[in-house]
């Protein structure tokens, strides 16, 4: 799940010290009050909307593949008005590439077809049929058989050919020289050696996900295969914890596809099904008020970071809630009530040198920011003197805490070229 609306302000700070909230899915927030409400009707086939996608998505990538296009035409033309949301979208998106394709009928544009094909077909997660094509392909076009084997062992293994699969990776790893492709073929050879072993493994199948699925190398990122890996698995789950990550890697994978109506389903069975776990809980709640926050929905993003505030104060999400509380105040030029809620950070319990969870290398830092933004606070309401005084204290006593030297001499530079303007301001006016 998004844990933090600060990650990107830590991840860009070598090119922009200041950054405002880290973009999320552009994913509806629902209301506060309507937050742990149990998974019913719509929102209950919402949970399963991505299914129904695939299925046809696949449907008409076989059909591509046997060559019979007015059948995937029909499949695709039909899923793009049936299909709900943001699924309708994409099924439309494949049948204008599927009918383009379709335009190149002559011999010089045979290549450049089939290579369409093989696309689409793969975007469709019907990978037999790319598997179909790529054999036609290397036939049409012998010179690109190369770079056509680039991702034909991940084909073969989604294909369910995992021995063809599993041959194919050991001769890209015995071949290749570059560090990055040598450790991950190995790695996809671990993968396919365990995974007979471990069907039943929620940690492992995780890792598959994440290793296999969405590391980006050999295919695009596929949340649709990695949704139905974690499906498959989420029966096995032997306890709670297992279970809640399993929902929220799921939820991870429908920000990937835009699926709101998925999202919010899925963040409800978190809600009602693990009503005790403090910071799964206000961990959804921040989520949401990130997502009203990306839209523009100031007072319902407050409302909500509020909510995390009062209700979850104890939770890992506090800091990151008070902080946008702000925020979102600051955006609205409510300078006065913004400064109120970055200073209670100041006094809190929130740890600046914890790091974000998806990444080992970028700290909180919630003080150190919390000041900078008082400080523009004060600038924009042109009380130079107290805008001064935060980006001193912001240098002197709320330090910015890193990893990264490049990023701390940058911050540090920055930083002081701001106080060299700000006491420039700060100075009385002179007769």
């Amino acid at each position: 799940m998004l844990r933090s609306s600060l990650q990107v302000f830590l991840l860009s700070l070598c090119a922009v010290l200041f950054p405002k909230l880290a973009p999320a899915a552009p994913v509806d927030s629902a209301g506060v009050g309507a937050h742990s409400e149990m998974v019913s009707g719509q929102g209950a086939a919402a949970l399963t909307n991505w299914q129904v996608a695939l299925s046809s998505f696949q449907k008409a990538g076989a059909f591509i593949g046997q060559g019979k296009y007015p059948q995937a035409k029909m499949e695709l033309s039909s899923s793009a008005t049936n299909l709900s949301a943001p699924y309708r979208t994409m099924a439309g998106d494949f049948l204008e590439r599927l009918e383009a394709a379709l335009k190149q009928s002559s011999k010089e544009e045979r290549v450049s077809q089939l290579r369409a094909f093989l696309e689409l077909s793969a975007e469709l997660r019907a990978y037999p049929a790319a598997v179909q094509i790529m054999a036609r392909l290397r036939k049409a076009a012998p010179d690109e058989a190369e770079a056509l084997d680039q991702a034909l062992p991940w084909r073969l293994l989604e294909s369910g050919e995992m021995k063809a699969a599993l041959a194919k990776y050991e001769r890209k790893a015995a071949d290749e020289h570059v560090e990055m492709w040598k450790s991950y073929y190995q790695k996809q050879i671990d993968l396919i050696r365990r995974r007979p072993t471990n069907l039943a493994n929620v940690e492992f199948a995780t890792e598959y996900v994440r290793e296999h699925y969405l590391t980006g190398y050999e295919e695009k990122s596929d949340a649709f295969s990695a949704l139905k890996e974690l499906t498959r698995v989420l029966p096995h789950a032997k306890n709670a914890k297992e279970t809640l990550a399993v929902y929220q890697f799921m939820i991870k994978n429908l920000v990937a596809l835009d699926d709101e109506p998925g999202i919010e389903a899925w963040e409800n069975k978190v809600l009602s099904e693990f009503k005790s776990d403090r910071e799964a809980s206000a961990g959804v709640l921040l989520d949401r008020g990130l997502r009203a926050y990306t839209k523009k929905d100031f007072p319902g993003a407050l409302a909500i970071f509020r909510k995390v505030c009062s209700e979850y104060p104890d939770t890992l999400a506090y800091g990151d809630a008070q902080y946008d509380a702000g925020l979102a105040l600051h955006d609205q030029q409510k300078y006065p009530e913004a400064i109120a809620e970055y200073d209670r950070l100041f006094l809190s319990q929130v740890n600046d040198a914890m790091t974000e969870a998806s990444s080992s290398e970028d700290a909180k830092n919630y003080r150190y920011k919390a000041a900078l933004r008082i400080s523009e606070c004060y600038e924009s309401q042109k009380d130079y003197p107290h805008a001064l005084q935060y980006a001193e204290l912001a240098r002197d006593k709320y330090k910015f805490i890193g990893w990264c030297r490049i990023c701390i001499e940058s911050a540090k530079t920055q930083l002081d070229a701001r106080i060299g303007k700000l006491e420039a301001l700060a100075k009385p006016a002179t007769k």
